[in-house]
């Protein structure tokens, strides 16, 4: 069997959360806990489906079989988590006024040639998910009453959606080890931005531009990462700022925080979600 190569990549259009990838010609392993492993196989028409469920603890469904041994092997034996990320071609929406990345829309892998331009509407959330409750969109401290009667994460889409303009313009990128990205191909991209050169203090740290004119739409755009905070911390490129708020704000979603637990790079407030994740262990024995 060839080497089997270890990465981590985002889940985006619309977010969720990053996973870890185990891959080899032959086998691909997904998992977004690091606990359950989907393996798909490449079947006889070379296109990898899924397959079975591998568990370190033996309970899932992968048969141990010759073709099967030394893949089972090589997941018993992975590299400590996080994998690196390996999806460093990005593609992000830009703003109609400075045409500078405003929201990231998907990415992928180096080595795939990144498509063309299909969809270039941010999205905030799953269709039908509507978790996300912005307390910057209540009508008072501690009443709870919602001033938007529509799902809040349709507020921010149309918040986005107003900064981008009518026409959506979407660029891809090749960001570089320090931040930095080179500007690819795109849609409604003027010709000279094919080519050009943002630093990395051009593009939003998290998922969102945090900076905006409209006092209101900053705030939901921050509560829209700190109800995303779990799943960012498995982030690597974070200010320890960054990562101090966000690790604050996802203690009060233990149960989220505990499940990608053993995706986080780095913990500032060791304490804190250490008493985070005994709640969720409690929670969930209940």
């Amino acid at each position: 069997m060839n080497d089997v190569h270890f990465y981590s990549m985002r889940r985006l259009s619309p977010y969720q959360g990053t996973v870890q990838v185990a891959e080899t010609a032959g086998f691909r392993a997904i998992t977004s806990d690091g606990m359950t492993w989907r393996v798909q196989f490449l079947n006889l028409r070379s296109r990898l489906s899924s397959h079975a469920v591998w568990r370190a603890d033996g309970s899932g469904n992968l048969v141990e079989t010759e073709r099967t041994r030394e893949f089972i092997a090589a997941m018993q034996n992975h590299p400590p988590f996080p994998f690196a990320p390996a999806d460093n071609i990005e593609l992000w929406l830009l703003d109609a006024k400075q045409r500078q990345p405003l929201a990231i829309l998907t990415s992928t892998l180096e080595r795939i040639t990144p498509p063309r331009v299909a969809d270039s509407v941010w999205h905030a959330a799953l269709v039908g998910d509507d978790s996300f409750m912005a307390p910057s969109l209540s009508s008072g401290v501690g009443r709870g009453d919602p001033v938007s009667h529509i799902p809040h994460r349709e507020v921010l889409n149309r918040c986005v959606q107003k900064a981008a303009g009518p026409l959506e313009r979407a660029q891809w990128f090749r960001r570089a080890s320090d931040g930095s990205g080179t500007g690819l191909h795109g849609s409604r991209l003027d010709p000279g931005q094919i080519g050009r050169q943002l630093e990395r203090k051009a593009f939003p740290e998290m998922l969102l531009r945090e900076e905006w004119e409209d006092e209101r739409e900053k705030k939901l755009v921050h509560d829209y990462h700190d109800w995303q905070a779990p799943n960012l911390l498995t982030h690597c490129n974070l200010s320890r700022l960054t990562r101090d708020r966000l690790e604050r704000a996802a203690c009060r979603q233990a149960e989220k925080l505990y499940k990608v637990r053993h995706f986080l790079p780095e913990i500032i407030n060791t304490d804190l979600l250490n008493v985070a994740f005994v709640e969720a262990v409690i929670r969930r024995s209940s």
